[in-house]
């Protein structure tokens, strides 16, 4: 299965959009994590991005604009249950896409390689 999406660069491109680079203070934090697919790709987990300010997910991906809850967003992809998240405040996202010089994932292996 190939994977599809663009989850790692819009999430990416966000926080450098609303962090700036003398800002290490930045609010935002950089999520890498393993979710549990849903419609066609039921049951396949995979890596997905996004990003947390405060108890909120922001997912830009694919055009998206969606906020919700973590609590909620973390239920729906089963996020608690696979367990396997890796989390960057600005600081060292902005550190990790300069010196990879892509947007990741940079530590997150998933259980599906996808």
């Amino acid at each position: 299965m190939k994977a599809n999406g663009d989850c790692y660069e819009s999430a990416g491109r966000y926080m450098m959009q609303e962090c700036t680079f003398g800002n290490d203070d930045c609010d935002l934090v950089l999520v890498h994590g393993e979710v549990m697919g849903q419609g066609p790709i039921e049951g396949i987990s995979f890596g997905h991005a996004w990003v947390e300010k405060g108890g909120n997910v922001i997912d830009k991906s694919n055009g998206r604009d969606m906020q919700l809850p973590a609590v909620v967003y973390y239920a729906v992809g089963q996020i608690d249950y696979l367990d396997n998240v890796v989390k960057y405040p600005w600081s060292e996202a902005r550190k990790k896409i300069l010196d990879y010089e892509h947007w990741g994932p940079w530590d997150l292996e998933t259980s599906s390689g996808l």
